[in-house]
Order: C-alpha cells, then structure tokens, then sequence
C-alpha cells in the first residue's frame, strides 16, 4: 500500500524532473532543438509582451499564457510517464526496456497525433521528434530505476530475507 501512496509519485516526480532537465539541456546543446527553442521563445514572448500591453485589462492574457504553457509541460513530460506507469501496474510490467521504449515512444508520438495529418514529417520534425523520444526515454528509465523494478509483485517478493531463512 505504501508503495501506492508514497513512492509511486515519489517517482513520478522525479522522473518528471528528470526528463524536465534533459529536455532543457537538449534543448541548449542540440543546433536544431535551440533553433526551435530560441525562436519559439523569441517570439512567443514578444507576441505576449504586445497583448499585454494592449489590452486594458491584462489578466486574463496572463493567465490564458500560463495555462497554454501547463498544457504544454503536462502533455509532453507529465502524461507519457504516468500513462505508462499506471498502464505498467495494471500489467506488472517489470522490464526497463519496457518502460524506456513505451515512454519514448509516446512521448515522441504525441505532437504527431496531436497534428492529426498523415504526412510525411521533414527531417526537422523528426530530429525533435527524436529528441523528445530520448526525454521520454530518461523519464521511463529514470521512473523503472526507483519504482518499475518491483511492478506487480507482492510485498512478500520484494521483502528483504534474512539470512537464516
């Protein structure tokens, strides 16, 4: 029960954390992803500064950019990990393999659904796809490390026998 409570989010959380990072660092080391991430910046923030600026009353602007920006995060570094946690409980998954591989997939899947054509992408669009594969790779990787190994087993598997026994 404990494992339900306390460290399954415990894990969660640190394998959010640890893909935030890598996306970050991915981000500023990789020339396509700090394109990407330097213009989409550049002008996310000036279009935001003249909406603010704008308008007469600018909080709702505010809050409209803060919750865009959670849909964001949760939907390409929140949702991939706990949708492959809580699929792995239900079917006791144990593999790293399988936590690393489902993750990233999903992760890296998740702008091409969201655009909802079939065409072929350009090689920039795979590159980022890519990149975001390997973030949802640390992320199952980084959540089977701390909680994955014991998916499924009872508590009387996972407790440490003494050596008399």
């Amino acid at each position: 029960m404990i494992r339900y409570i306390l460290l399954i989010p415990f894990a969660l959380l640190i394998a959010i954390g640890a893909s935030s990072l890598f996306l970050l660092i991915a981000s500023v080391v990789d020339p396509v992803m700090a394109v990407l991430t330097g213009d989409t910046l550049l002008v996310g923030f000036w279009a935001f500064v003249d909406e603010v600026f704008s308008a007469e009353d600018p909080g709702p602007i505010v809050v409209a950019a803060f919750e865009a920006v959670g849909r964001i995060v949760f939907t390409l570094l929140v949702f991939p990990p706990l949708l492959v946690a809580v699929l792995s409980e239900v079917i006791r998954a144990r593999s790293g393999l399988w936590y690393a591989g489902a993750t990233g997939v999903l992760t890296a899947a998740i702008p091409w659904i969201l655009r909802g054509s079939a065409r072929v992408g350009s090689p920039g669009e795979l590159h980022v796809s890519f990149v975001l594969g390997l973030t949802g790779a640390v992320a199952g990787l980084v959540y089977w490390a701390i909680a994955g190994r014991d998916s499924g087993r009872s508590p009387a598997a996972t407790a440490p026998t003494s050596p008399g026994s």
